[in-house]
């Protein structure tokens, strides 16, 4: 159901945000995008002295392969359409070298390679190609708005989760 009416820029928020709700069968493409990003990012506001190590890193550059890879499997698509999931593919398969091998600094690729980044990205990219939505100065203004806003979400939501480090409940096998 695409979303009418209102700025550009607003129809494209409104898209990145209630196209789960609106188009259901995309859910088991998005799905899996969402909850691992959200657990993902709980994990590292429950656990804060941990960091995003090489062998995360590496299979966080394969969501956007997989997910690309998904979207040429299993969807009819325009060319458009096609690059974006190939570029998809692409970027995993560089990111996912450059980690691999550590061919970058690990500050760079824990960056890169974040889960919030990584399933962000993928999302968008997932929306662009499964709904009418057209690639626009202003869609992706408003992607450059979700994206941000979603970084935002995660910090808070980290914020919000007790630290094991504070007195969370562990338990303990010792």
């Amino acid at each position: 159901m695409a979303i009418t009416g209102g700025t550009s820029l607003q129809v494209a928020l409104e898209t990145f945000i209630y196209t789960p709700i609106r188009q259901p069968e995309l859910l088991p493409t998005l799905l899996p995008i969402i909850i691992g990003g959200i657990v993902i990012e709980l994990y590292f506001g429950r656990f804060t002295h941990e960091e995003l190590g090489w062998n995360t890193a590496v299979g966080n550059a394969i969501i956007w392969i997989t997910t690309g890879a998904n979207l040429l499997i299993n969807s009819n698509l325009s060319a458009g359409e096609e690059k974006a999931a190939y570029s998809l593919i692409g970027i995993g398969a560089i990111v996912g070298y450059m980690d691999f091998y550590h061919k970058w600094p690990d500050t760079i690729a824990f960056i890169v390679s974040s889960s919030g980044i990584v399933y962000t990205l993928a999302y968008i990219t997932v929306i662009f190609v499964k709904t009418d939505l057209g690639v626009t100065p202003d869609t992706l203004r408003g992607a450059a708005v979700f994206f941000l806003a979603v970084q935002i979400l995660f910090k808070l939501f980290q914020g919000f989760e007790t630290t094991a480090d504070s007195g969370g409940s562990e338990v303990s096998f010792e």
